[in-house]
């Protein structure tokens, strides 16, 4: 076990028994105070703590999470913005995830479902009065206590996102978990309490079907339908989806607010046990294991999962209006609990289909992208050689676009092109000029073009990987045979999606994929064929 791995000894006057999770503002761990009480307390990475602006943020945040009280919000107990690594308790909290125990148990019922409503709603109503936005509400940041749900983390991570909110947003940057954010969060917006209810909404469809209403292949495609597409409600109980559609509404001034939602949810009665029975074992579970850290465990030392994780918390930057230079750790959300126990910080619900894969997104003077999967599978599936790769570098939007030929305008504010190591992603958008004009650009594209590159490392072949994903992603979906180019292809909902046409092509150790609506584009095969053969040929090979 390395140093780095080794939990310290004590957070003031918190002595530290174990890790519970891991993310971008630092490493979340059992503590327990000088009365004996145990409290979840998160340690701040030192690189924040490095940054000269982080402290005085990290304080004011504390200092407004400290007046959220309630009881369906952990409360923040004590705190220390001065600290070598500053530090922060809240109330510990025995109970799973609602992530974790969806996987684990299933969609939960219909009562329990509204017991969570209410339970959210009410927790929101004392965040948004204490004058926060909690910007990433997702079903790990919601415990499952044997008396009820708990929201945790309000507030907090705003402090590691730089100098000021407000020139964030204005940069163009966006953070939050792809599944589970707001239109105007997945587009860099400033946001406001509406954007929490929105994401209650979509918690809630996780709850009720173990899925997301926005899911999609990728971060990016999970984004796109965030904003344009509209959300998937089959499985919702009926008295369930008028309230979850309203939440769900991309004009944030037609969502209620969390009161007007209590409004509509009405009461609920008393329940000694609110959640189903299999749920109850995971929070005795729980409690067990704090209890036995409590007693003199000897367990101090952290376990890697080796499991993989689904899609996370994102921060990543679209180019906008010029603005200062913004320096952002990593928002993504690793948990590591011990293998025996999962703990209250467990990875969300992987979506429906696909390999699970956990996507990063940070920027600390350059934008960077990470994928990954369990590190057992990973290593086990790359151990030996493959094909070199075909391709190291990619092209940018501007490079790409008089290639690929596509009639309407290419937006250059929504570009996305992202870079790290041995990954990369670019991300094009075409609009119509008629329909652009007609809703001032708020319309979805009529064309939408990707590269996903995946490079060979020490122990990894790109191709390999690359291969491996595309058969998971593409399983269940119409295979295209005879393009003349590319290794492999396939369609993505080709007998159920009338109004677009979506083909992907892997080449490789790169993977393409064209989107196309067929209201702009009627011969949407063809064309989409076209597109993705000028895309493959708009990427320098390493040939020469």
């Amino acid at each position: 076990m390395s140093a780095s791995h080794q939990l310290p000894e004590k957070a003031g006057p918190y002595v530290l028994l174990s890790e519970l999770g891991r993310g971008g503002m630092g490493r979340v761990l059992l503590g327990v105070s000088p009365d004996g009480r145990p409290a979840a307390v998160k340690l701040v990475h030192a690189r924040h703590a490095a940054d000269d602006g982080f402290r005085s943020r990290f304080r004011r945040e504390v200092a407004a999470s400290r007046k959220v009280s309630g009881a369906y919000t952990a409360a923040v107990l004590d705190a220390d913005a001065e600290a070598e690594q500053p530090w922060l308790a809240s109330v510990f909290v025995a109970g799973p995830s609602l992530g974790a125990a969806v996987e684990r148990c299933g969609a939960l019922p219909a009562a329990a479902l509204h017991r969570l409503a209410v339970g959210l709603a009410t927790a929101l109503g004392e965040i948004h009065r204490a004058g926060l936005v909690h910007r990433d509400l997702k079903p790990e940041n919601v415990l499952l206590a044997e008396d009820g749900a708990r929201v945790i983390d309000f507030g907090i991570a705003r402090a590691a996102e730089g100098a000021d909110a407000t020139e964030l947003t204005g940069a163009g940057w966006v953070i939050g978990s792809p599944p589970f954010m707001s239109p105007e969060q997945a587009e860099g917006r400033e946001l406001t309490a509406a954007s929490d209810v929105f994401s209650l909404g979509s918690v809630l469809v996780l709850a009720a079907t173990g899925r997301s209403p926005f899911s999609g292949p990728s971060a990016l495609q999970t984004l796109y339908n965030v904003v344009h597409t509209q959300p998937d409600l089959g499985g919702l109980p009926p008295a369930l989806y008028p309230v979850v559609a309203r939440c769900l509404a991309k004009n944030p001034a037609d969502r209620p607010t969390p009161a007007g939602l209590l409004a509509l949810l009405g009461p609920v009665g008393p329940a000694a046990r609110p959640w189903p029975d299999e749920v109850h074992r995971m929070v005795d579970e729980r409690r067990a294991h704090a209890e036995s850290l409590l007693n003199g465990s000897p367990e101090r030392t952290l376990a890697l999962r080796t499991t993989g994780s689904s899609e996370g918390t994102l921060a990543l930057r679209i180019p906008g209006p010029p603005g200062p230079p913004t320096q952002l750790a990593t928002a993504y959300d690793t948990p590591v609990p011990p293998p025996h126990l999962a703990t209250a910080y467990d990875t969300p619900v992987p979506p429906p289909r696909g390999r699970r894969r956990a996507v990063t997104w940070a920027a600390a003077g350059a934008v960077l992208l990470a994928t990954g999967i369990g590190v057992g599978a990973y290593l086990l599936r790359n151990q030996d050689s493959g094909p070199p790769d075909a391709y190291l570098t990619m092209p940018t939007c501007a490079q790409a676009a008089p290639a690929l030929a596509l009639r309407d305008q290419l937006r250059t504010d929504k570009t996305v092109e992202l870079e790290q190591g041995d990954t990369a992603k670019t991300q094009c958008f075409w609009y119509g000029k008629d329909r652009a004009m007609a809703d001032g650009w708020n319309s979805a594209a009529s064309a939408t073009v990707g590269w996903d590159l995946d490079r060979s490392t020490p122990g990894k072949n790109a191709t390999r990987t690359m291969k491996q994903d595309f058969g998971d992603i593409s399983k269940g979906e119409h295979r295209e045979s005879g393009l003349g180019f590319g290794d492999e292809a396939f369609w993505w909902n080709y007998a159920t999606d009338s109004a677009n046409c979506q083909l992907s092509v892997r080449a490789g150790n790169l993977m393409v994929g064209v989107l196309l609506v067929r209201a702009d584009y009627p011969d949407c095969e063809t064309a989409a064929r076209a597109v993705a053969k000028a895309a493959l040929a708009a990427m320098p090979t390493t040939a020469g």
